[in-house]
């Protein structure tokens, strides 16, 4: 199966890569990616594939019923949305659209999902089951799995686990990273109001300075990773702004502060609220203030499950070689909502990182750089792996 996959993706490659270019120079910002779901709704409908449009406003599923026999359902998914940033490559399918590039990949990704369904299109009499592609929406920031996923996407027929990549610029192409259980951090914003007492600067002692309280906060919560977590548990508490005052003689009546939280495991992610509402309320008593916390919870924690790591790390051998299928060293502290396809950790879901990297050609740059770029020869690999590790998961 190995080779007939590895051929047919081979024979697809330069359509892909067409795809890839076609929807680099389109790209679209999140929940606005009408002409991207075009292009793959006309895509998957050339192929046959029964197709569910407007899934979370802009996304899209496709359906493979395989012709073997009934079995499990597997989805796979790829990201659509772009980021809002000028692209300053001199690349032929540069950009179109002013202040907006395809600086994370998700190009590729959906290029890529598509080259997934001409590949099993041609395998259906091979599939004992079904296959749904997931072309969603909104990953940067927005979070499109979630939606997706409240919209039934896992439902009619129930998915019984799902796949994904990530292009990623530290790889080599022709490589590939994975990694058993934390892969990616949750990724959670916080902000606080601090109340005191205003009033002249040449008189502290008639107020209650909420600068001086935010100081000692701050600091404070610097003791949740360093005091009140295990070592081993990776967690981040990070103040990003500090607003307070407009006057430079005059102690202000509040300050605004707001940050992030990211943690690689759901219930590190929960003793570190559970800490900053202590923290809060402690350093709020001893100045006499009064401190208000918000958090907007984002993308959960990412686990990738070892059963489907295994088929994953197994079809990456059979078709690149052991040598190409690295084990990461450590997780990632940023995040990616892919793992909300989950559902709450209800259903197993594995991501790996798909090698673009070619110093030789001049592609190194970071993810969210205005220079980035793949090296398009990863493509139909990644549309090889992902095809294998769901016809794997189906003959289990």
């Amino acid at each position: 199966m190995k080779d007939t996959i590895w051929k047919i993706a081979q024979e697809i490659k330069d359509e892909v890569i067409r795809i890839r270019r076609e929807i680099h120079m389109n790209p679209e910002l999140g929940f606005e990616e009408y002409e991207t779901s075009k292009l793959v709704v006309k895509e998957l409908e050339k192929l046959g594939i029964e197709v569910q449009k407007d899934v979370a406003k802009t996304g899209v599923i496709g359906l493979i019923k395989g012709t073997a026999g009934k079995g499990k359902t597997i989805g796979i998914r790829a990201d659509m949305d772009a980021l809002a940033m000028q692209e300053e490559t001199d690349v032929p399918f540069k950009s179109k659209n002013d202040g907006i590039m395809h600086a994370c990949g998700h190009d590729a990704h959906t290029a890529m999902l598509i080259g997934v369904a001409k590949i099993l299109v041609k395998l259906k009499d091979k599939i004992k089951g079904n296959i749904k592609l997931f072309f969603q929406p909104a990953e940067e920031g927005l979070g499109g799995a979630k939606p997706m996923v409240e919209a039934g996407a896992l439902k009619d027929p129930e998915v019984s686990a799902v796949i994904s990549l990530h292009v990623d610029d530290d790889t080599n192409v022709g490589s590939l990273e994975i990694k058993d259980g934390p892969f990616t951090a949750s990724a959670d914003k916080i902000w606080f109001d601090i109340i005191g007492k205003g009033g002249h600067a040449a008189a502290p002692h008639e107020t209650i300075d909420p600068i001086v309280v935010g100081s000692h906060f701050v600091l404070a919560l610097q003791t949740i990773a360093s005091r009140s977590t295990d070592p081993v548990d990776p967690v981040v508490v990070t103040i990003g702004t500090f607003h307070a005052g407009s006057v430079y003689n005059v102690i202000p009546e509040k300050i605004h502060l707001t940050g992030t939280v990211r943690a690689l495991k759901p219930d590190v992610r929960e003793a570190t609220y559970e800490s900053i509402k202590r923290i809060a309320e402690g350093i709020a008593k001893t100045h006499g203030a009064t401190i208000i916390p918000g958090i907007k919870r984002g993308y959960s924690p990412g686990l990738n499950d070892p059963g489907l790591n295994k088929l994953i790390k197994e079809s990456a051998t059979e078709l690149l070689g052991a040598d190409k299928v690295i084990i990461a060293d450590a997780p990632s502290m940023g995040a990616e909502d892919f793992f909300e396809f989950s559902d709450n950790y209800r259903i197993p879901v594995s991501m790996f990182w798909l090698g673009i990297r070619n110093e030789e050609k001049g592609i190194f740059y970071p993810g969210h750089s205005p220079l980035y770029d793949i090296d398009e020869d990863g493509l139909p690999i990644g549309c090889a792996i992902l095809s294998l590790t769901a016809l794997k998961y189906l003959e289990k």
